[in-house]
């Protein structure tokens, strides 16, 4: 594990996966996110209360000195929820992922092929973040992920191939207290689901840390009574243990109010709550009765210890919650997506103990990060939108805490909501930081090996793509610069150069795909060796997929007509692409040793 390499209580104000990738390995406990869900719309609210002008024009200085465009208009908070592969995906995570995670790579493709590619690539989109929120987290951490209906089983099937499917530990249903059910030929749909994986099974789980109280309005748990003079809830419980007879003072006579009793056959005394130093049966007894906690029935045939309902840790929980609301009063920021504070108040004290570093990079209204300070944690959390550290100041102050950048503009913008309320101006101040795009954190560490393979079970009868000798098979944007030197900026597919207004070429838009496809593959065809590599514009990209041979792309264009060239015999050379493949394959064998 290394140490964080970025202060505690940080905003970052950036796209999150180049702030991850600034982050050193395994330096976080326990990471909270609430992405976008694939639900393709944009959701939109006005903030509670609006946005001041003053909140607005510090909003606009703070980008300005970043030197990044502000993104956010000043009378909405916006989540844009709507994903495709040219505006929302990058064509080197994909070729990135096909190296390195093939197990990803095919959770990708399978997405592809039985849903959308709109959810393919919001599915390549949370691809490469989880990969470094994997990379970031500590062996003791956990990952909760919050998402819907629309993606959950994705998104599943993701984390699988990030964490492992042995590091699964919940599926945790939240149920949301304003159902809709104004669908008419559905069932209303009223909850959200949490995905909770750890990085070992060494991750930190607090139980005990967010059992939930006993209701005794909706009646009293068995075993409970009320006793009247004690006026509390009483349970009784033996006072012997069944099991092996013990040699030692447990197993000897002991005495309770002047009556000696023999512990029963098979088992042996116990002192409720621990015997204290030195102490015998008989003694941890007399103490505990002196204190209320013992109980002798009029025709008991031994002594019983007495448990006080209102003392009970309470109710452990089981993987449906039903107990937390929406957020409402003061604590209702009108952020769009907005998630309870107690939902995650309940997330960071299971999965992490006081002082731990928690990271949000979906930072939205900051919930993670006011839950993280109000249980004495740290935190460092990452939004694309320059509102989300509005929010954060304002969600500080509403709980009792002033950040160092809090000012009059959040004071007086919040009056509405304070007033009237017996609230007073926070006493305590905490130091914040906030930085922009181009104040990434220096990493002192290197990233380790990505997991090429996929699981033996899972791969069993095909041939690995990963050989102990170089035959080919290289990343793939290595790759992609040796057929831009020899064959030149242009699709194998249909001929055409990207280019930029000004002439220049934007290799950006070519993308490296399979001559025979995947689909069809036996033996060695359809792997990632050099001879089996083409240039693609996205396009034609989007057209072959999985699904096309080069050669079936190449006709499939002429038939429509999307060529850029004449025929599609003035387009690369196969033959000659596959004895450009030999000649490079030929040259580095011969630098290797023997």
């Amino acid at each position: 594990m290394t140490a964080l390499n970025i202060p505690n209580r940080t905003l970052a104000i950036m796209d999150n996966l180049r702030f991850l990738r600034s982050l050193n390995n395994e330096c976080v406990d326990l990471i909270a996110i609430d992405p976008p869900f694939a639900a393709n719309e944009t959701f939109t609210r006005p903030p509670k209360p609006p946005i001041s002008d003053a909140e607005y024009a510090a909003e606009l200085a703070l980008a300005q000195a970043h030197g990044a465009p502000h993104n956010e208009g000043r009378g909405e908070t916006r989540v844009r929820d709507i994903w495709n592969w040219d505006a929302d995906t990058h064509p080197d995570w994909k070729m990135a992922i096909e190296d390195d995670y093939p197990a990803v790579h095919a959770v990708v493709a399978a997405v592809e092929a039985c849903a959308t590619e709109n959810e393919a690539a919001y599915i390549a989109f949370m691809a490469v973040r989880l990969l470094e929120c994997h990379r970031v987290l500590k062996p003791t951490g956990s990952l909760y992920l919050h998402c819907d209906d629309h993606a959950n089983g994705y998104l599943r099937m993701l984390l699988d191939a990030v964490f492992g499917a042995g590091n699964f530990r919940n599926e945790l249903v939240w149920r949301r207290t304003n159902s809709k059910n104004a669908v008419v030929k559905d069932f209303g749909r009223n909850h959200d689901t949490l995905l909770r994986y750890s990085k070992t099974t060494a991750a930190v789980f607090n139980r005990d840390a967010v059992r939930r109280p006993y209701d005794t309005s909706a009646g009293i748990p068995a075993g409970y009574r009320w006793d009247e003079r004690r006026q509390r809830h009483i349970a009784l419980a033996p006072v012997h243990a069944p099991g092996i007879t013990r040699h030692g003072d447990s197993g000897q006579p002991a005495t309770f109010r002047g009556v000696t009793y023999t512990p029963p056959d098979n088992g042996h005394w116990r002192v409720p709550g621990g015997r204290l130093p030195g102490e015998t049966t008989t003694q941890g007894w007399a103490r505990l009765d002196q204190a209320g906690r013992m109980y002798l029935a009029e025709n008991g045939r031994y002594p019983m210890s007495v448990r006080f309902l209102d003392e009970m840790p309470g109710v452990a929980l089981d993987d449906v919650w039903v107990d937390v609301s929406i957020p409402g009063g003061v604590e209702d920021t009108g952020y769009a997506t907005q998630k309870p504070l107690e939902l995650y108040e309940r997330i960071i004290a299971a999965s992490s103990n006081p002082g731990a570093v928690v990271l949000d990079v979906f930072a939205g209204c900051a919930t993670t990060a006011i839950a993280a300070e109000r249980l004495g944690r740290q935190w460092v959390i990452c939004d694309l939108a320059y509102r989300a550290w509005t929010m954060l100041k304002r969600r500080f102050y509403l709980n009792g805490i002033m950040l160092t950048d809090t000012t009059d503009a959040t004071k007086d913008a919040l009056a509405s909501v304070t007033k009237g309320r017996s609230f007073q101006e926070p006493q305590q101040w905490t130091t914040s930081r906030t930085i922009g795009p181009h104040e990434l954190p220096a990493r002192d560490d290197a990233d380790p090996s990505p997991h090429h393979q996929l699981p033996a079970a899972r791969r069993a009868g095909r041939q690995s793509t990963q050989s102990a000798s170089w035959s080919g098979r290289i990343p793939k944007d290595a790759a992609k610069r040796l057929l831009i030197e020899r064959f030149g900026p242009r699709c194998w597919g249909c001929g055409y150069e990207p280019r930029r207004p000004n002439g220049s070429i934007d290799a950006a838009l070519l993308e490296v795909d399979h001559i025979r496809a995947r689909r069809a593959a036996t033996g060695t065809q359809g792997n990632d060796e050099l001879y089996n590599l083409a240039l693609l514009h996205r396009t034609c990209n989007a057209i072959k997929r999985n699904r096309l041979t080069l050669e079936e792309l190449r006709n499939h264009n002429a038939l429509h007509g999307l060529l850029y060239v004449n025929a599609v015999s003035d387009l690369v050379d196969l033959y000659e692409a596959t004895q450009f493949a030999a000649e490079q394959i030929a040259v580095h064998a011969a630098g290797l040793p023997r």
